[in-house]
């Protein structure tokens, strides 16, 4: 290398003939695969091209080295003699002397978009390559798409990386059909051995052991992009002991044999990656069209060569044309097959080593390589698995080989080839390969997989009716078998299946889903004239209008079933029937109607046998005769009906067993005893995932804490419940939490907040005609305005809940007369407050309510004065 002694001689004609072709040093340096810097430093004389890119330049400009100015110089040969790069025929077995760092010019070029979301692969990818030994043999294995070679190419030109692996980086792309004699014969070249010398030698082992002899002790990056077959990744682990390797491939088992248990799955974009993503393509569709983005980023799955295609074509779409455009192209994106279809011309010099270099790119091309290298019986349980909703819904093996009709072996070969993901206990299809696999799936074949997912899942959902957790893991799927059993007309499947599925909607506050279906099955068992199954989709109709507080609507629907059990003489739906209208009965005041109700239902049930039923009704009973003040005997059913839901291990029914009990407990100044059956009945409800349940008791704990006066606790238990009934929609639930809210900040005297609370309390109740939960309310407005000496604003709300509180609210009504009393008091009528105060505790007394000593407190204070 020239020194300060020996200034560099210029190429004047290599940069002449650059000139005369009128290309940039960069144009130059794209033409033969190097950068514009080694281009320049030709040029100037500051380094000499080694044989490759001397050939390739005499190449490009048509002209022999002489011409070039590419001989040896004087200066170079006196300081050692001809180079071994330059000396043709050089002996394999010297180790030749080539340029210090060796940069492959078949590196993929860096694109013009930076990678996204890529930051922590790429450093556990670094960490792993600057290790040493096995750790230093990394593998990345991923959907094709995903972005392994991308990574690959960021790494070949990070600083860090060039850095650390400081003799050069060499790549290798396979593909299914990689020319492994010229990928030998390019690095054999570039590491100082002559063509003549690699083309002498007879096979792949000899050229591989060559290349290594080559490299030696130096410090290497090889990267061995796109594998197909194990062997021919093996072939170029030619680095020594301080080299590295990176393989990328599409298939999981060639990355976990190459990488010692140091393969690296590669992930699909997030969402909000892949909205960056596409932010940098096409920046005016993402401003314009949100949604619409947010929905192509679900379609694809988040993989990020169908995210680079369609931000090109957006992008080229939005150049310079009206907005019209952009939202004609997204309506067209909308549609898997356009999605899919999507292409980017050929480019020579970055062909995809998958594809061949006339084809273009494309999603479906890029999957279409993987598949039409299954066999027939694997690729046609692919094109079945399309039936199942995509990721991230997943599936069971039980399902897969019932509904494709296919053995485990068919399921491994699409695993081995990376078409189908698992998660160690499920399988998942993601988006874009399920839509290949819809495209190619014909009709005959399809209508099959169809009918065979309609009849596993409607079987399965009869069994698992009460796996709470199994169905909660399959729901999407459930609910895609139901929108196709509808759709093909497979409806006693799909009426069976609703019927089994309804429960379990109700009890996740799935309300709207519930219905919908409901509605659908409804008209399905009427058109088919199914009484029994007529009987049961009231039933749920009913109670789901009953859970929503539209309690007309579900008194209705329970009356239309009563009629139709009665007429075919099904006495459990008759059972159950009667218990939803008691209960109906009960929430609206009418506790006698109720009880007729209920006592007639258990009558029956006890007739019957029916112990889950007889559980049920004694819990509903409690509720009853609870609200009417008869404590004692509401324990009594309560505690009946909880041994019997414990006989039968219903932990539902159990769980709203101990609910009321503990209410109960609660109301008798048993606090103790009140959060142990509570907290008993919470675990359960969150076991069982039971949002309602859930709300009931953080409702109750709450109001044990506030009895307590735990305020602080208390807020946070009907913060919590709050949170979730919203959530999921339950307005007799929200409405009792604002209410208990209300009260604490009474309490507190917060006046304010209290009043927001209770008049949305207030509007709640009226929606779901509450007059309970009305007249609760009025009476905290009472309490708020004598707090604020409104004594006449305090006076007409008391009234108002002697008016509006149903009968037998015994409870209710004694401390409305308390509140009476506190106004008689302050408008210094001592006789009258006397009066109603010794009413308002004989009632409270006499039920064993804990509010008494309040009572009682206050009438011997005002009796000293």
């Amino acid at each position: 290398m020239p020194t300060s002694e020996t200034p560099h001689q210029p190429r004047v004609r290599l940069t002449e003939a650059r000139v005369s072709y009128n290309l940039s040093q960069q144009e130059v340096a794209d033409d033969i695969g190097t950068t514009y810097v080694n281009v320049s430093r030709w040029e100037r004389g500051i380094t000499r091209p080694n044989p490759y890119f001397r050939r390739k330049l005499c190449a490009l400009f048509n002209k022999s080295e002489e011409e070039l100015d590419l001989l040896p110089t004087r200066a170079e040969r006196s300081k050692g003699g001809r180079s071994a790069a330059s000396v043709p025929n050089t002996p394999i077995a010297a180790v030749p002397v080539v340029p210090h760092v060796i940069y492959d010019p078949a590196i993929p070029l860096l694109p013009a978009i930076q990678l996204v979301g890529r930051e922590s692969d790429l450093a556990v990818i670094k960490q792993r390559l600057k290790g040493s030994g096995n750790t230093a043999l990394t593998a990345l294995n991923g959907l094709p798409g995903v972005g392994k070679t991308a990574l690959s190419v960021a790494l070949a030109h990070d600083s860090e990386m060039r850095e650390f692996f400081k003799d050069g980086i060499l790549w290798a792309g396979l593909g299914p059909q990689p020319n492994l004699p010229g990928i030998f014969s390019r690095w054999g070249n570039l590491l100082g051995i002559s063509f003549a010398e690699m083309t002498k030698l007879g096979s792949d082992e000899a050229r591989a052991k060559a290349i290594r002899t080559a490299i030696g002790n130096r410090t290497m990056l090889i990267i061995i992009d796109d594998a197909w077959k194990l062997e021919e990744a093996l072939a170029f682990r030619v680095g020594g002991s301080n080299c590295a390797h990176l393989v990328t491939t599409r298939f999981p088992n060639i990355a976990s044999h190459m990488a010692l248990g140091n393969a690296i799955n590669i992930r699909e974009l997030g969402e909000s990656e892949s909205i960056s993503l596409l932010n940098l393509l096409a920046p005016q569709v993402i401003y314009r069209e949100q949604q619409k983005v947010h929905d192509l980023v679900q379609a694809v799955g988040g993989l990020p060569l169908a995210l680079t295609l369609i931000g090109n074509y957006l992008r080229k779409q939005a150049y310079s044309g009206p907005a019209r455009r952009i939202t004609s192209a997204l309506e067209r994106l909308s549609n898997a097959e356009v999605r899919l279809k999507l292409k980017e011309p050929h480019i020579p010099a970055e062909s995809h080593p998958s594809l061949p270099n006339e084809q273009s790119l494309s999603i479906q091309s890029i999957i279409a390589v993987t598949d039409q290298l299954l066999d027939e019986e694997a690729r046609r349980t692919l094109y079945a698995l399309s039936v199942f909703p995509p990721k991230p819904n997943t599936f069971s093996e039980e399902a897969a080989m019932a509904v494709a009709a296919c053995s485990t072996d068919e399921l491994d070969a699409l695993s081995d080839a990376g078409m189908l993901e698992s998660n160690g206990d499920r399988y998942l299809l993601h988006q874009v390969i399920s839509d290949y696999a819809l495209l190619q799936i014909s009709d005959e074949q399809l209508t099959t997989a169809q009918e065979r997912l309609v009849t596993y899942y409607a079987d399965f959902v009869e069994v698992h009716k009460k796996d709470y957790e199994q169905l909660e893991e399959d729901t999407s799927t459930i609910e895609a078998t139901l929108e196709i059993a509808y759709e093909i007309g497979e409806t006693s499947a799909f009426v069976r299946c609703v019927c089994a599925f309804a429960p379990f909607l109700l009890l996740r506050g799935l309300y709207s889903q519930a219905e919908h279906y409901l509605e659908q099955a409804n008209e399905a068992a009427v058109e088919q004239n199914d009484q029994s199954r007529q009987t049961q989709v009231v039933l749920y109709l009913g109670e789901t209008a009953q859970k929503r507080g539209e309690f007309q609507k579900a008194e209705m629907y329970f009356l239309r079933g009563l009629d139709i059990a009665h007429s075919n003489a099904d006495n459990e739906s008759v059972c159950s029937l009667l218990s939803n209208l008691g209960d109906i009965k009960w929430r609206s005041g009418d506790f006698k109607q109720a009880e007729e109700y209920l006592t007639k239902g258990l009558a029956l049930a006890q007739q019957i046998g029916d112990i889950g039923r007889m559980s049920n009704l004694l819990k509903r009973l409690g509720q009853v005769v609870t609200s009417q003040g008869n404590y004692q005997k509401a324990a009594e059913y309560l505690q009946e009906g909880l041994a019997l839901s414990r006989q039968i291990d219903n932990r539902e029914q159990a769980c709203s067993l101990l609910a009321n009990l503990g209410a109960l407990s609660g109301m008798m100044g048993n606090y103790k005893q009140a959060e142990r059956y509570f907290q008993e009945g919470l675990l359960l409800a969150r076991q069982l995932r039971h949002r309602e349940q859930i709300c009931i008791l953080l409702l109750n704990l709450g109001a044990v804490s506030a009895d307590k006066k735990n305020y602080v606790q208390a807020k946070t238990y009907f913060q919590e419940g709050l949170s979730i009934s919203r959530q999921m929609g339950y307005p007799e639930g929200t409405s009792m939490l604002l209410l208990n809210l209300g009260e604490i900040a009474v309490i507190e005297k917060n006046h304010m907040l209290a009043e927001r609370y209770l008049e949305e309390t207030l509007t709640f109740a009226r929606q779901l005609n509450r007059p309970l939960i009305i007249a609760r309310a009025m009476h905290e407005y009472g309490k708020l305005y004598l707090q604020q000496l409104k004594i006449a604003s305090a006076e007409k709300y008391f009234r108002e809940v002697l008016t509006i509180a149903p009968k037998g609210s015994q409870d209710l009504i004694a401390m409305a007369n308390y509140g009476l009393a506190q106004v008689a008091a302050h408008n210094n009528d001592f006789v009258q407050a006397v009066k109603l105060g010794e009413e308002s505790l004989a009632m409270l007394e006499t039920m064993g309510d804990n509010n008494a000593k309040e009572v009682s407190d206050w009438l011997n204070l005002l009796n000293n004065q």
